[in-house]
């Protein structure tokens, strides 16, 4: 009986993780970081073949730079560069690489697309608390001191979406708010 309730839960919990991660934790913004211009042909030619120059919607050009983002990195806790005109060769990238080369494609297909006048993705840097108690203070690392996470905007100023690149590639949580 025991064993069936501690698999019903993990089941639960599995197929829920984004709606519980959503009620647990919070994103806090403390500061930005600059976009960076993509100008290298081959994350450029990358983002063509999985466009297919279509025109696509905010949604599409969400999932376009998620699933970008998330199939040309893996995870590193060291020094690795946050360029995604770099990082798609090195293929490491920490938080803020993950959110940087997110951000940089979003905001391109958001340009390709004509839309820059309604829509702008942001890099934010950002605290994340577990039911209010900042989490970030837990850890005595500097690269555990902040979190770095993608912010879409409806312009000319309200949020839509918070987006965590590194925890989507991780745990399949596709946004956080």
């Amino acid at each position: 009986m025991t064993k069936k309730i501690i698999l019903t839960l993990l089941l639960i919990s599995i197929l829920f993780r984004g709606w519980i991660f959503r009620q647990l934790i919070t994103y806090t913004s403390i500061g930005t970081r600059a976009s960076i211009e993509i100008t290298n042909p081959k994350l450029l030619d990358r983002i063509q073949k999985e466009s297919s120059k279509k025109t696509h919607s905010l949604e599409k050009i969400i999932l376009l730079a998620r699933t970008i983002t998330n199939k040309e990195l893996g995870f590193s806790s060291g020094q690795v560069s946050n360029n995604p005109n770099e990082l798609i060769h090195t293929k490491k990238a920490n938080c803020v690489g993950y959110a940087a080369m997110f951000n940089s494609i979003a905001n391109y297909l958001i340009k390709e697309n004509k839309l820059e006048q309604q829509y702008a993705s942001k890099h934010r840097i950002g605290r994340l608390a577990l039911l209010g108690f900042n989490l970030n203070q837990l850890f005595d690392s500097p690269f555990f001191r902040d979190h770095d996470f993608n912010e879409i905007i409806k312009l000319p100023n309200s949020s839509i979406i918070l987006i965590d690149p590194s925890l989507s590639d991780y745990l399949r949580i596709d946004y956080v708010r």
